[in-house]
This record gives C-alpha cells, structure tokens and sequence, in this order.
C-alpha cells in the first residue's frame, strides 16, 4: 500500500513518517510511503504515473494548500483515501468536493491518525476486488472496474479506454481479461471487444453512443443477445 505525506513543515512530515512506522510495526501493515514538502512535486508523481493508495496532505501550505492539492489529486484518481491534516475546526464542507476521508488534528496525530489508517485500510481492501491492475512494461495502474469504458483488441495488444486514467494498453489475451473483471458490468458487442454498459448513453439500431461521446457498433451476430442482456441488467 502505498502512502503520500505532504506538509510544508520538516518536522511534521519527520513526525507523521514516524507514526506510520509505529502503526505498522502495532498492526504487521506495509506502507511504501514518499513524502514531500512542496504539492508541486506531488503533481509531478501525478504526472509520472505514480499514484499512492492514501494521501496525508497538510490543509494549510504557502503556495498551494490541500484542498487545491487534493483538487488535482481527483484529476488523476477518483478512489485514492485523502486525510487531511489542520489546526482549525469546521473545515469539512471545504474538502466536500474531493470526498475527504478524514480530518486530523495536527496537535492529536498519535491518537486519531491510527483510527483512520484502520478506516482506510478497510476502505481500500473492500474496493481491491474491484480494481483492474494493468502492467505494461515497467509501467503499473490500478484501474476501478467503474473507470472502464471499454476495451478493443488491436492487433495483439489490447486498448482499454477509461475515463481518469486515458487509453492504456495491455498484452493479455480479451477473454482473460474479460474474467478479471466485474463481467455485471461488461458485455461484448462483437468478438474483440466489449464495453461498459454503466457508460452507455444511446442506443440506435446497432450503434452504441457512449457517455464520451465515442461510438461502437455491436456486430449483427452479438446484436440480438446484447440487446436482451442489456435489457435484462438494466431491468
């Protein structure tokens, strides 16, 4: 599990890194954890790619302060565990807009930060089994079932479109990754490719408008079961 710290104070970035350390020595977790005293260098871990499992941001920074940081954080990842840490009370209809997961005091972290690692470790366990990790070389993403399009076999590699992380590709065969997934959620519309009816806007005659704005056409051969399938699981 991977853990991001950022605070514009050394000493309590020092701080918080030990009491993580001390939580996961208490309860045999693991935490891969960065930590940064600067959001922009947050946003360049964001643009390469690297996105942590929880964020411990500090509310109050010079340049850049935490709701903006978290802000930008959701631009990347809509599922990632967000704690906020202040010194002030009443500030949760600030962090509504980024679904904060919890506020910690700054001068309580030994006794509240525990509690909500715990929350969100349930958190996030609980949502594990509806991730999609894709490798592609020694690039890694983990893509919730619901941020899934759609995915088309091109050549031999597969095109997964989805909505906060792009178009990524992926060398296992469709069917494999087919069963990977929450196939509630999923149908094929012909023989290489097969979509997310969550995302499914329009249907005319055998084309399919997405909420994207792109469109597939369902092969007449799949036409006839999609359409009762669809049906079906939409009730």
């Amino acid at each position: 599990m991977k853990i991001i710290i950022c605070d514009d104070s050394s000493y309590d970035t020092e701080h918080i890194r030990n009491e993580l350390n001390l939580y996961m020595k208490d309860n045999s977790s693991s935490f891969e954890i960065k930590s940064f005293l600067n959001p922009e260098a947050v946003i360049y871990e964001l643009h390469d790619n690297y996105f942590a499992d929880i964020y411990i941001l500090d509310v109050s920074m010079p340049d850049k302060n935490g709701f903006e940081l978290a802000e930008e954080i959701r631009r990347y990842t809509k599922d990632a565990i967000i704690i906020f840490l202040t010194t002030m009370e009443n500030q949760a209809s600030l962090g509504y807009k980024v679904k904060a997961f919890r506020y910690i005091s700054k001068i309580n972290i030994r006794n509240e930060l525990p509690e909500a690692l715990k929350a969100a470790e349930k958190e996030i366990e609980s949502n594990k089994a509806n991730v999609l990790t894709v490798r592609y070389y020694n690039d890694y993403w983990r893509i919730p079932h619901k941020d899934i399009i759609s995915v088309t076999r091109v050549l031999r590699q597969l095109q997964i479109e989805t909505v906060s992380f792009g178009s990524l590709t992926d060398n296992r065969g469709i069917k494999e990754l087919f069963n990977n997934l929450d196939n509630e959620c999923f149908l094929f519309i012909d023989r290489g490719s097969f979509i997310n009816i969550n995302h499914i806007k329009q249907i005319s005659g055998n084309t399919i408008k997405m909420q994207n704005g792109k469109s597939f056409t369902v092969s007449r051969r799949t036409l006839q079961n999609f359409k009762q399938e669809l049906m079906f699981r939409w009730k």
